[in-house]
């Protein structure tokens, strides 16, 4: 009874550790998917090699889009609203 309960703690710990990590995960894969088609060769490797997380990457693209083309350009547009 009482391993059985023990690894029931055990599992239940592991979830909750994992959850984090998986939602960083799935969270990077949906932005990186949605902004796949608005980045060149370039971006792409330099979004592979951020470590941070991908919404910050994103806005790091938008804000460069903007100093590139000007503020509330409309070729920034895709960028902002791949970003929501």
């Amino acid at each position: 009874m009482v391993r059985i309960l023990g690894t029931c703690v055990a599992l239940a710990l592991i979830v909750i550790l994992a959850l984090p990590f998986g939602k960083e995960a799935y969270h990077r894969y949906e932005v990186g998917k949605r902004l796949e088609p608005l980045m060149d060769e370039r971006d792409r490797a330099a979004f592979r090699s951020w470590s941070g997380d991908a919404a910050s990457f994103g806005r790091s693209l938008f804000e460069r889009c903007e100093l590139v083309n000007g503020r509330e350009a409309p070729v920034c547009d895709p960028i902002k609203s791949a970003l929501r």
